[in-house]
């Protein structure tokens, strides 16, 4: 067989397991998009549940904490003394309430910050991301370049046939075949890690579900000791 019959038989080849590529690579490119919807999806959940979390539960909650101590203060000046000895109760015990609401507002300032620590921390990831996401634009826009570069070059004259050889197109093939043993690799390994992703994402889904779910409990409680709340504070001058 010769060196041409020989190349078009590589040739061939080539473009049968260019196919196949073809039909992985592009498969891949509907997992990634499929992954980064499930992704964004979670994004919004998560930061509707952290809405309803702290900017909704979290201003019950501090209502209810405070109009439970104005309670406490009017219950307290409420309390008819004898003598010196219940004066000096009730003063301690408004003391005593006044100290219970700081340390509950020092320990909850506390949790306020460590929870904004991470926050400040994951922003600084989300800015690291979005230069990533720059330099895989630019990636694309240099690629762009160079491909339109070379189909210039290719109008302009530099595709002649003429000029290639037997050995100058079996080195192509090789390196064509190179190319193609490396991305088989790439393929396989993109493949492994949206498959992992796609597990992660369901499984992240799953969880801001069940938080879902116990945020709008919380608040059902909220309310229920709003009730309660509003219970005793029409029993202090009832």
């Amino acid at each position: 067989m010769g060196s041409s019959d020989q190349n078009r038989k590589g040739i061939a080849e080539n473009r049968k397991r260019i196919f196949s590529l073809d039909n992985e690579v592009m498969t891949n490119k509907t997992l990634v998009y499929a992954s980064r919807s499930m992704i964004e999806e979670n994004r919004l959940m998560i930061l509707s549940n952290y809405s309803a979390a702290f900017m909704g539960n979290r201003q019950i909650a501090n209502s209810n904490t405070d109009e439970i101590f104005e309670n406490r203060q009017a219950i307290l000046d409420n309390v008819v003394t004898q003598n010196d000895v219940e004066e000096n109760f009730v003063n301690s015990q408004k003391n005593r309430a006044s100290l219970e609401f700081l340390e509950h507002r020092s320990q909850l300032n506390s949790a306020v910050l460590a929870i904004s620590e991470k926050m400040a921390a994951i922003n600084a990831e989300l800015i690291d991301i979005n230069r990533q996401i720059m330099e895989s634009n630019q990636a694309i826009a240099d690629f762009n370049s160079a491909q339109i570069a070379i189909n210039t070059s290719l109008l302009s004259g530099d595709l002649q046939p003429s000029n290639s050889t037997p050995e100058s197109n079996a080195k192509t093939i090789e390196g064509n075949k190179k190319m193609m043993d490396d991305l088989e690799k790439r393929v396989t390994a993109n493949r492994e890690k949206m498959e992992s992703l796609v597990k992660t994402s369901e499984a992240n889904a799953q969880s801001l579900a069940e938080n879902k779910k116990a945020i709008n409990e919380r608040r059902d409680t909220m309310l229920a000791n709003r009730a309660k709340i509003s219970a005793n504070k029409a029993k202090i001058f009832g």
